[in-house]
């Protein structure tokens, strides 16, 4: 994407970081460009290479559309799966036991129980459903659907090739559009040749960015998960991605040139410019859960933002897109940031990629 006046509003809890427009000329990029961007852990766009299965899910994205609106107003989840028609997508093979509540997130609206069922008994337990929101700006109704299993806090002491199977399930069971990526065979051989093996789609979330939603500049580094694939299936999404070691290089960068013009203030600034004189405090800083100063410069800083859509960071994706996000290590993956560009919620899925257990 390019800055632009009077384009797509890039804006995020309260936050104008200015205006774009997608670049015109979309095309594929070839596989050795794929491969090459990969290995340097840059995201890669793949513009429309889902679109043509689009229109056969349909409607299952209408009703995904339609549950995600009664969840924002106010409707149990679990209630809605409940109902006959969404039961009928579980049985007999996933029995839904109730509300849990995880007790560490605030921004959890609702965590649902299932356990898997083989031959009418019990096949594996623990797997859950977990109802988001991204944030609690009051403007952004943006949520998410978490499909996983077991104790979310330990995720990285268990390793279970089963209930991750299942848990993936889970998530095309209740939204079928999961299909759109699970099935499509010229996008799994084309991760088969990237990665050196079957893929196999974990970990999946079904986003809903809102106007004034989006995920703010994170990496998802996880045990086991090579990267993480998004899928744009409805409205449009911007975002800004980038090698960690090409974002210290930006901030430290920006730091020098650009700070003085930033809006910061005077103390911030300060701390900024100590930071980026010691890189191993800067690092840690960006790896830590709380960020500080280092997040208003990522977030809420929108000459920062304009910088980084310049250098060529930017991209806008409609539906059909995929968009891979490269994940190897903390010091080697693709650090990223969405912003919803409609003024109506979208629709998209999320999923890490992992070696295929036979």
């Amino acid at each position: 994407m390019s800055a632009a006046g009077g384009g797509l509003a890039l804006r995020r809890r309260g936050c104008l970081h200015g205006y774009v427009r997608a670049r015109r000329g979309r095309k594929m990029p070839e596989f050795k460009e794929i491969e090459r961007d990969w290995r340097s852990a840059r995201a890669i766009h793949l513009p429309g290479m889902l679109l043509a299965a689009v229109p056969g899910f349909a409607d299952a994205i209408a009703d995904a559309l339609q549950i995600m609106r009664r969840v924002r107003s106010g409707e149990s989840c679990l209630d809605i799966l409940d109902e006959p028609r969404y039961r009928q997508r579980l049985l007999p093979d996933f029995e839904m036991l109730a509300a849990v509540h995880s007790g560490h997130d605030p921004q959890e609206l609702e965590k649902i129980a299932f356990d898997a069922v083989k031959s009418g008994e019990l096949f594996a337990e623990d797997i859950w459903l977990k109802v988001s929101r991204l944030s609690f700006h009051e403007q952004d109704a943006s949520i998410r659907f978490r499909f996983s299993y077991g104790m979310e806090m330990f995720k990285a002491q268990e390793d279970d090739p089963l209930r991750e199977r299942l848990a993936a399930e889970l998530a095309e069971r209740v939204f079928p559009e999961c299909g759109i990526v699970s099935e499509h065979a010229e996008l799994t051989r084309l991760l088969h040749a990237l990665l050196g093996f079957a893929p196999a789609f974990v970990e999946r979330i079904i986003y809903s960015n809102a106007p004034e939603g989006g995920a703010q500049f994170h990496q998802d580094v996880e045990q086991g998960h090579h990267g993480v694939l998004y899928a744009q299936l409805y409205g449009r999404t911007a975002w800004l991605a980038l090698p960690r070691d090409a974002l210290l290089r930006e901030m430290t960068a920006f730091v020098r040139d650009e700070l003085a013009a930033s809006g910061l203030a005077a103390d911030e600034q300060w701390e900024l410019r100590w930071l980026c004189a010691h890189p191993e405090a800067l690092i840690a800083q960006l790896e830590a859960e709380d960020q500080g100063v280092v997040e208003r410069l990522l977030n809420q800083t929108p000459a920062f933002t304009r910088r980084l859509v310049t250098r060529g960071w930017g991209r806008v994706l409609q539906p059909g897109d995929v968009l891979l996000l490269p994940q190897h290590a903390v010091d080697a993956c693709c650090w990223h940031a969405v912003f919803c560009l409609d003024d109506e919620p979208g629709h998209a899925l999320s999923f890490a990629l992992a070696r295929l257990v036979a």
